[in-house]
């Protein structure tokens, strides 16, 4: 027995790293030309994004290719379907996932302790522990602009139907380090610290240069995946600075010998490296990223496992230039390979989906058939055709150019009717109108992409708020499977550093069993159907005050606040803040009360007080009133007794019987002098002010006048001058002369 097991291993044959490279490059060579017929739809695809016309032109697209006419509708579709998506997906700038612990969990950090009876306990301390692995992910997520990497995918998953991202790369942030004389050296070592940190990112991968085995049908059913790139000798010599595991010498060896440089065309790579060349390309050293499964004999030897641990098949990552294998090592990722796949149309019966323009392309082809006739419908009808006899013109008569401006010489007595006529060609391109609008709604229903959900008019647009937003809810449920896809990729990215974090991250307090779940497709349709029902509900129960005792309104708060995409913990207030805020206002309110009795007691007060003077200035009125009454029966009775003997009758005083009219014209008299001396000190100028002397005459006089209209106004108040006074004028005025 010992002699035949000894005769087996001598049998074994170790493979050479350069046969391990062969077989790597016979692989590539079987994936790429399995895909060929994706490539062709692929090279239409960018062609038609491109407005170019495809190499192959059909009679429908010959006229106008010739007359240079691109409608584009490829671009606008597959633009309106990234910016849809993004919105849908980013619509506040975060990526749509949660880490929450889960259902069923298959162990418990060790860390993690909670008396038997308190599961609420156990629960919070794991919904801590996991809000710190969400938080330490997205913080990964932004440092490494896993947005920007995802809208590229998202670009490829609308234009040729598949968009590729591999999780997870390895990457060195390289940080700038700002040196300055004044800075110290512990600040210069934390600066370095950051500058090297290594963090697991997620990367954009174009479908161009993702290979799988053949027949395929998914990332889980693939036998293996190859990962071509082009590096210049720089980017490779910084590949091998910044990783490790490189095959000492190799690197070199490739460079100094220019092993795996790449020239010519190849219908493979893609085609911008072409359109966009303008000479000699600088990268151009093809390097192939092999994950997969290898025989474990030819692996011996390669890999520090020992011959009776090595397995038949062994899951590895080969990485190969030319026919030199650089690097081999195991798959860290525990035989899944590191790309995921979303989709715009999936293809149960291949890896590859369809995109957009492959859904659109006859629509595509036939619009700039039908514009291009337009065109030249319109040219051959905008201006008349000319014909000439040649014979009416003399010999030598340029009659092929007609340009405003130009004579003719007219041969002696032909007709110049006869010599011209013009032919008007009818426009009969107005039927096409039709054919194009007809093209474009075949287009917005093959590509899922409506006018209303860009923002364009259509025929069957609304002008009500409600039919629009119905519009616009049918148009976006066309996209919930591609919105599902792509939330699926983004859960297997956020699964992949989540993974990584548990196994090679050393802050313990974030560990834990997990689930990562991309949450953009519930977001979606929380927005068409969640959110509807959830105020449907709320407003049902608003009208039932039976039931509203019975609710929780605290447990809709959150759901509600997802459903209009806000953050509840940004928004909703915690337990402290609500209880803190009600006893703020329930003091404000007893503050507010006790102010408003001190108001109403001293307006209370202030109404005693007034009624009080009002009391008192009636009595005072009364008083008055009752006095100038008593006078004025006085002063009847004695005119009357005056009369019966006879005696003259002065006029009466009415001033002197009246207290309120003797007050009032107290108060008229005081008033007349101070506007009097106002006008008088008015009147005064700046010399009078200085020489107050020389106005003595004058201001006097104005004294003079002012007691004389003072006595005249109390003069007007007693009724006139008396009767003798009276008497002697009219004797005075009827004496002879």
């Amino acid at each position: 027995m010992a002699e035949q097991e000894v005769s087996v291993e001598a049998k074994v044959i170790q493979a050479p790293l350069d046969n391990i490279a062969h077989v790597v490059q016979g692989k590539f060579q079987e994936a790429r030309e399995y895909r060929r017929d994706h490539e062709v739809h692929w090279q239409e695809a960018y062609d038609a994004y491109r407005a170019k016309y495809p190499s192959n032109v059909n009679k429908s697209s010959e006229l106008a290719s010739e007359r240079g006419i691109f409608v584009n509708q490829t671009r606008r579709k597959v633009n309106s379907a990234k910016i849809k998506i993004g919105t849908l997906l980013f619509e506040d700038g975060k990526v749509p996932f949660s880490i929450t612990p889960s259902r069923n969990p298959r162990f418990f950090p060790p860390d993690v302790q909670a008396p038997p009876n308190r599961q609420d306990l156990l629960e919070d301390m794991l919904n801590g522990r996991s809000k710190k692995m969400e938080e330490r992910i997205r913080d990964i997520l932004d440092r490494t602009d896993y947005n920007t990497e995802i809208a590229h995918a998202i670009h490829e998953m609308a234009l040729y139907g598949t968009g590729v991202t591999k999780g997870i790369t390895l990457q060195h942030r390289n940080y700038p380090v700002y040196r300055s004389v004044r800075t110290p050296d512990e600040i210069m070592a934390v600066e370095q610290t950051l500058e090297a940190e290594l963090l697991p990112a997620v990367s954009y991968v174009s479908c161009w240069n993702v290979f799988p085995s053949p027949e395929a049908t998914s990332s889980d059913d693939a036998d293996y995946i190859i990962q071509r790139s082009f590096l210049s000798k720089i980017q490779l010599r910084q590949l091998a600075e910044q990783q490790e595991g490189w095959i000492p010498g190799a690197i070199e060896e490739v460079i100094e010998h220019n092993i795996g440089e790449s020239d010519g065309h190849d219908d493979s790579e893609h085609p911008k490296k072409y359109d966009e060349s303008s000479g000699n390309r600088v990268k151009k050293i093809e390097v192939l990223e092999f994950w997969g499964k290898l025989d474990g004999k030819d692996l011996e030897g390669h890999l520090p496992m020992n011959s009776g641990d090595m397995p038949m098949a062994m899951p590895v990552v080969v990485t190969v230039i030319g026919d030199k294998v650089i690097k081999i090592a195991e798959n860290p990722f525990d035989q899944m390979l590191p790309y995921h796949f979303c989709y715009w149309q999936k293809n149960p019966e291949s890896i590859w989906g369809d995109g957009i323009y492959y859904a659109i392309r006859d629509a595509q082809s036939i619009l700039n058939f039908c514009y291009a006739m337009m065109i030249e419908g319109k040219s051959l009808s905008a201006a008349p055709l000319t014909v000439i006899d040649p014979n009416s013109f003399e010999p030598g008569t340029d009659t092929e150019q007609i340009y405003p401006g130009k004579q003719f010489r007219v041969k002696p007595g032909a007709s110049v009717r006869d010599a011209f006529a013009s032919i008007v060609i009818p426009d009969v391109t107005n039927g096409l109108l039709q054919i194009v609008q007809q093209l474009e709604k075949e287009a917005d229903l093959d590509s899922g992409q409506t006018a209303i959900g860009y923002g364009d008019m259509s025929p069957a647009q609304t002008k009500t708020a409600t039919g629009m937003s119905i519009l616009n809810s049918n148009a976006n449920r066309q996209t919930a499977d591609v919105v599902r896809s792509v939330s699926r990729m983004i859960t297997q990215n956020i699964n992949a550093i989540y993974r990584w974090l548990m196994v090679d991250s050393p802050d313990a307090s974030i560990k834990g069993d997990y689930e990562a779940i991309s949450t953009g497709y519930e977001q979606y349709i929380a927005k068409e159907v969640h959110n509807t029902q959830l105020i449907n509900f709320l407003q049902v129960v608003g009208g039932l005050p039976q039931l509203q005792q019975y609710l929780k309104y605290e447990a809709f708060s959150r759901p509600l606040l997802r459903a209009f995409n806000l953050e509840p913990e940004d928004i909703l207030k915690t337990e402290q803040e609500v209880t803190q805020e009600m006893q703020q206002a329930s003091q404000a309110q007893q503050q507010q009360i006790q102010q408003n009795q001190q108001m109403l007691a001293q307006q209370e007060q202030l109404k005693t007080q007034l009624e009080a003077q009002l009391e008192s200035q009636k009595a005072l009125l009364k008083e008055k009133q009752d006095v100038s009454s008593d006078q004025r029966e006085l002063e009847m009775k004695e005119r009357l007794e005056l009369i019966k003997i006879g005696n003259a009758l002065h006029p009466t005083n009415l001033a002197q019987h009246s207290i309120l009219l003797r007050e009032t014209g107290e108060q008229e008299r005081m008033q007349g002098a101070q506007l009097a001396e106002q006008r008088m000190m008015a009147q005064l100028t700046d010399a009078d002010m200085e020489d107050p002397e020389s106005r003595q005459p004058e201001i006097a006089g104005l004294r003079q006048d002012l007691e004389q209209a003072d006595q005249d106004a109390q003069n007007r108040l007693q009724g006139g001058p008396p009767a003798e006074e009276i008497l002697q004028e009219q004797q005075a005025a009827n004496a002879p002369a």
